[in-house]
């Protein structure tokens, strides 16, 4: 047994949980079923006496873990498989390698029966929207498709859990959540929370994907520690977290708007559909993100909202970088240049006339609160990027090319772009020049929250401070951040004392909720804040140590479909313009990104070389996603991870940014470039062709179908 005072006192945040080797600790490898249906049974040949198998049937406690979506994720399945993949024991032995060995002859037999489907449904109306269809000068119609895509973390999940004395555990981990690691924990041992420890591990760039993950592994690691009574680690292997790990949802987005005489939105009519895989995480916040970013940040006067997810008998869904909003601005950033285009108008130009100003409330009833500068924000990313010149211009020659009997269409040859380039050439028209290149340029606008919509459970969440005798200061978030705690130097300042006096705590005091939507900055940062100002006026007539804790209290808006909606989500917002140029060589089929320009307002940026650093790293990750990033399934619901390749192709492209400065609190920017740079990528690419791209990637092959269609039915 591990000795639970010399064990406490190490720290594991400075390693990845691949490079922590504790010692006389059991590998453990998921056993997984090979299709969805009934389990009938799990097969197994004759282990030796170190090899064991934990199924469900050893879990003391509760074979769940939550997962605030269509139900709660089991620890491991015992009579249903929802998707191919998933886990329905754990092989634990000393030696990993004959360990994968063992777990090779080990059958799973499943009777392939029909799947559950559960629904998400909501509604929304405001207005008289057949009434404003009725009156419209025009009606602009599109829809909008996001794909699967996978995060990609830099490092791939696991965890580590050591038995320790008095009944008690240590759970080692990179997770964003890890109150929500020791509950899922304590409730798999059936223990108490105050029994499990929590200790996070070193937590890189995740893009939201490590929010529930970790707690599962945790809990199947648990499982095995608990039986066995000795140290268990779980590492999902990055082809194994690839195939069965959640991944961003797939969405359809459909818009249709009555647009007046002056251009402006008379109604819209949004439509929604998802897959939400086998349980779909965080399900119905995600459905609602989509739907109310669906319309963007503009004034739709009438709206009707209809949006609708189900599960499937695919791998889970769950939050990615933009928590949904990233599908739904897509959708509506796509469709304010289309109405633009449809205009005749610059769609800059279209969106500072008609986007929301301060007193103005988003569908859900959440008013706008800031008077954000967004007329600002469009004329600094088009002066940066030059954009209004190289719009007319591009814009000039795309009409000219349309007319043209020479349209881009008639060098798409009649082989496939993947075929090779001398293929390509060799069905070139000769009238066709080769080099001929084509560009366009995008400008998009979005938000960013800093609080989930529905607080998990309806909790509170807190922050507690301590200031001790001898002038140190304890910070107790308890957020799984292991980086730079941003809210340091503000408590320093409030209080007096040196930065390096001040200890953060991440696994101790009140929950402070997930590290996600960057609520370390927006809300975490804002209640250490606030502990430390009240311990500045206790301090005058208290004796230390003094000890402070404030916290969040999510406040109710009006009701969407009767759930309980935190009007904080959207209290103080985060605004992102993203201009993006690129071009199109018709000779390789391949798009180049000329350069990307980022203007964000988000009130005090406390750290101005790491927040653009951190735009920069997340603008090539987001571009990434936009250009090639797309998981598909085969009808078996199995994916082949050899075809997905992030970050690939050209070299990055030069990334300017821009922050409008001003005295307000600080706000969250780690998701606005995945809300701004696709839709900016693909209108670049739509006015580069004069083809409407519509789909989230823009890939070479849905280039190469764009060509076809030119050239059999013209320009759009």
């Amino acid at each position: 047994m591990v000795n639970k005072a010399e064990f406490y006192s190490g720290s594991f945040n400075r390693f990845f949980i691949d490079d922590i080797f504790p010692p006389h600790c059991l590998s453990g490898i998921l056993i997984r079923a090979p299709a969805p249906g009934a389990l009938k049974a799990i097969n197994t040949p004759k282990f030796p006496n170190t090899v064991t198998l934990i199924t469900a049937a050893d879990i003391p406690g509760v074979n769940a873990a939550p997962c605030y979506g269509t139900g709660d994720m089991p620890v491991f399945a015992r009579d249903e498989i929802r998707y191919a993949g998933e886990a329905v024991g754990l092989l634990t032995g000393p030696d990993p390698f004959k360990l994968q060995d063992w777990a090779l002859r080990c059958q799973v037999e499943v009777d392939g029966t029909e799947q559950r489907v559960i629904s998400l449904n909501r509604t929304y109306c405001s207005g008289n929207v057949d009434a404003a269809f009725e009156k419209a000068e025009k009606i602009i119609a599109g829809s909008y498709l996001c794909h699967f895509q996978y995060p990609w973390p830099a490092d791939p999940p696991g965890a580590i859990v050591f038995p320790a004395k008095n009944n008690e555990f240590v759970v080692i981990t990179a997770t964003q959540w890890p109150s929500h690691v020791r509950e899922s924990v304590a409730a798999v041992l059936a223990l108490k929370q105050s029994q499990i420890t929590v200790k996070p591990a070193r937590l890189e760039e995740h893009l939201d994907s490590k929010l529930i993950i970790p707690s599962l592994l945790a809990c199947q690691a648990a499982a095995a520690a608990g039986r066995l009574g000795k140290p268990v680690k779980v590492v999902l292997s990055r082809e194994e977290d690839f195939r069965y790990s959640p991944r961003r949802l797939k969405a359809e987005i459909t818009l249709n708007t009555a647009v007046g005489s002056r251009g402006q939105p008379l109604g819209s009519r949004v439509g929604v559909k998802a897959d939400l895989g086998a349980y779909g995480l965080f399900g119905g916040e995600l459905l609602d993100r989509i739907a109310l970013s669906a319309l963007g940040a503009y004034s739709h006067g009438s709206v009707d909202i209809k949006a609708a997810a189900q599960t499937s008998a695919l791998p889970p869904t769950g939050p990615a970088a933009g928590f949904g909003c990233a599908q739904g601005f897509f959708a509506a950033e796509r469709h304010c240049s289309r109405i633009a285009g449809a205009l005749g108008e610059d769609p800059a130009e279209w969106r500072k006339n008609f986007f929301l100003h301060k007193g103005k409330k988003l569908a859900i009833g959440a008013e706008i609160r800031d008077n954000a500068p967004l007329a600002e924000l469009l004329d600094t990313a088009a002066s940066m990027s030059d954009y209004r010149r190289k719009w007319a211009a591009y814009e000039l020659v795309r009409q000219k090319r349309s007319e043209a009997p020479d349209h881009p269409a008639e060098s798409a040859g009649r082989t496939s772009p993947h075929q090779g380039h001398s293929s390509e050439r060799a069905a070139r028209p000769p009238e066709q020049r080769p080099g001929e290149i084509v560009r366009g340029i995008g400008i998009s606008l979005a938000y960013q929250g800093s609080s989930l919509l529905y607080p998990p459970d309806g909790r509170n969440y807190g922050v507690e401070v301590t200031l001790n005798i001898d002038g140190s200061v304890e910070i107790k978030t308890n957020t799984g951040s292991t980086g730079g705690f941003p809210g340091k130097a503000a408590a320093a300042k409030i209080l007096g004392v040196g930065e390096d006096s001040i200890r953060v705590v991440s696994t101790a005091g009140p929950d402070s909720g997930p590290a996600c939507l960057s609520r370390n900055v927006a809300i975490i940062t804002r209640l250490a804040e606030r502990c430390c100002t009240a311990i500045r006026r206790q301090h005058f007539r208290d004796p230390l140590p003094i000890t402070v804790r404030r916290f969040y209290h999510g406040a109710k808006a009006p009701a969407w479909d009767q759930a309980p909606c935190d009007e904080n989500a959207f209290a103080s917002l985060s605004w992102g313009s993203a201009v993006v140029e690129a071009e199109f060589d018709p000779v390789t089929y391949l798009p180049r990104v000329r350069g990307i320009w980022l203007a964000v307002d988000a009130g005090t940026i406390l750290a101005e070389e790491n927040a653009r650093r951190v735009l920069r790293r997340l603008s090539l990750q987001a571009l990434s996603g936009a250009a090639r990033e797309k998981i598909e399934y085969d009808g078996s619901g199995k994916t082949e991870p050899g075809v997905y390749l992030p970050e690939a192709g050209e070299p990055s492209p030069p990334i300017a940014i821009d922050f409008l400065w001003s005295d307000a609190s600080p706000r969250g920017i780690g998701d606005l470039p995945f809300t701004v740079i696709p839709s900016a990528y693909a209108q670049a690419l739509s006015q580069a062709l004069g083809y409407p791209f519509t789909s989230y990637p823009v890939t070479p092959r849905d280039i190469w179908n764009a060509l076809s269609a030119l050239k059999t039915e013209g320009p759009a």
